[in-house]
């Protein structure tokens, strides 16, 4: 595996972390290799990236054939500062995960537990034949496996980058080695799970209860009541740099919006830099994606026109295979939240906007553009949600949902994109005007489920892909690497 992907910095935030708040101290060892790749399910190269790292930042010393041991020493008194300096600043952004959590993760979990067969069961109830310091904690180990079973990377990578932000789970039981013993044959699976869960809850609402508390004192103690707020970001694992793509993705809306007519003429290359800020060489690989996905084709001497659609999409490509795989795991990503995260932002807004909602999607429909509704249904999410971590996932959600643009005409060959969506907007949009915010959110559960059965299906028949999760060099954090289990 390339280390250039970003996972490997999973690793060394969570160490970083632990050596920076005071966790290990100066002699200490770290885990093995191969116990490190089994606390994140991650290959030995990343996690010799990783460690690389570390040791590169002044925190610990790789000798040959042993465990790397720590170099990093500091007075006691700068790990409060360390953590003060960290937490503050996103103060605002974990208080809102508490609430985001709920619409977003939980729908997640309960699909995860209803997938989970025996034999992952079996796995993780048996106890580690040695217990071990700084063994990433049991309950988010279990919800790392729970969401295993979604097989979905971005639904792994976005658990994973709450993580990172909030940092407070990697501090687990910082004082202690955890020693955790399930025994099968006394609890039931039900009984595990649930203690687990409350477990979960109990600890999270310690740690996050002692947090706070920490961060009234840092505020003062260290002169940070005005710090600027740090929000999560969520930056999607991909195998390539992520411009190229965010660019593709942008031009394929405007496409769609009628910035760029089909049969019309792209500008030059130096005024789509100027317009998107970005080089040359960006812009051309963005346009080599809009080719090899049907959506433009190039003359040389005349420009890149627009194709009315695509007549052949070369799926071959690893970009256009990682595309594909990205959108078919947004659906399922919106398809498991969407109902629960539109109905609060419905009822958070009120019935004023609840009804300019309406109007606007019976606009788009009378003008035969009901293809746009699902976009106008993320924007409103986007833009009104009260929870920021909602927003930015949906926001990551929407740059990603282009690129079924081109499948889908080429899969509805022949037939208007407004035919094909028109009558299940109607009913959802008939829905919301009689005031019924609930059976209106539920019925997009439904069209985003079809969504994703119906470009499942047409990409199983018509690009047969090989191995969707071995293939390609984005292996998700938390996703079982060859060998780790």
């Amino acid at each position: 595996m390339k280390s250039d992907n970003g996972l490997y910095k999973l690793i060394y935030e969570y160490f970083e972390t632990r050596l920076l708040y005071g966790y290990y101290a100066c002699g200490d060892s770290l885990p093995s290799i191969a116990r490190i790749g089994d606390m994140f399910r991650m290959a030995p190269g990343t996690v010799r990236s990783a460690l690389a790292l570390l040791e590169k930042k002044g925190y610990i010393r790789i000798d040959a054939r042993k465990t790397a041991r720590v170099i990093y020493e500091a007075p006691r008194f700068s790990f409060r500062k360390n953590a003060a300096l960290y937490f503050v600043p996103r103060r605002n952004g974990i208080m809102d995960l508490a609430e985001s959590g709920k619409l977003l993760f939980e729908p997640l979990w309960e699909e995860g537990l209803r997938r989970m067969d025996q034999k992952t069961w079996d796995r993780f109830c048996r106890p580690p034949e040695e217990p071990f310091q700084g063994a990433v904690s049991m309950p988010v180990s279990f919800y790392i496996m729970v969401l295993s079973n979604l097989n979905n990377r971005l639904i792994l990578d976005l658990y994973w980058e709450t993580i990172r932000y909030i940092r407070f789970p990697y501090l687990d039981n910082k004082a202690d080695v955890e020693t955790e013993v399930w025994n099968a044959g006394e609890l039931s699976q039900e009984e595990v799970i649930s203690a687990l869960r409350n477990r979960f809850e109990v600890s999270y609402g310690k740690a996050a209860s002692e947090l706070f508390a920490f961060m009234d004192e840092a505020e003062n103690e260290f002169s940070l009541k005005q710090v600027k707020q740090i929000p999560f970001c969520w930056d999607v694992f991909r195998s390539r740099p992520q411009r190229r793509y965010s660019l593709a993705s942008r031009i394929i809306r405007e496409i769609i919006h009628g910035s760029y007519p089909a049969g019309s003429y792209l500008p030059s290359l130096p005024h789509m830099a100027d317009r998107y800020g970005v080089g040359m060489n960006t812009i051309r690989r963005a346009l080599d994606i809009l080719e090899d996905l049907g959506m433009t084709r190039s003359y040389h001497g005349k420009g890149t026109i627009v194709c009315t659609e695509p007549e052949k999409i070369e799926a071959a490509g690893r970009e256009i295979r990682e595309g594909i795989e990205l959108y078919q795991e947004s659906l399922q990503l919106l398809a498991l939240t969407i109902s629960q995260v539109l109905l609060y932002t419905l009822r958070a807004e009120g019935e004023e906007v609840q009804k300019r909602l309406g109007e606007s999607f019976s606009w788009y429909l009378q003008e035969g553009k009901g293809y746009l509704c699902f976009e106008i249904c993320i924007t409103f999410i986007v833009e009104k949600c009260p929870l920021a971590l909602v927003r930015e996932c949906y926001q990551k959600i929407r740059e990603l949902l282009p690129w079924g643009y081109p499948f889908s005409l080429l899969r509805m060959k022949g037939k208007s994109l407004h035919s094909v969506y028109a009558g299940c907007t109607e009913q959802a949009v008939e829905y919301l005007k009689n005031g019924r915010p609930e059976e209106f959110a539920d019925s997009w559960r439904r069209i985003v489920e079809a969504e994703e059965s119906q470009f499942r299906a047409f990409i199983r028949d018509s690009f047969p892909l090989p191995d969707p999760h071995g293939a390609m060099e984005r292996q998700a954090p938390g996703q079982p690497a060859p060998g780790t289990i």
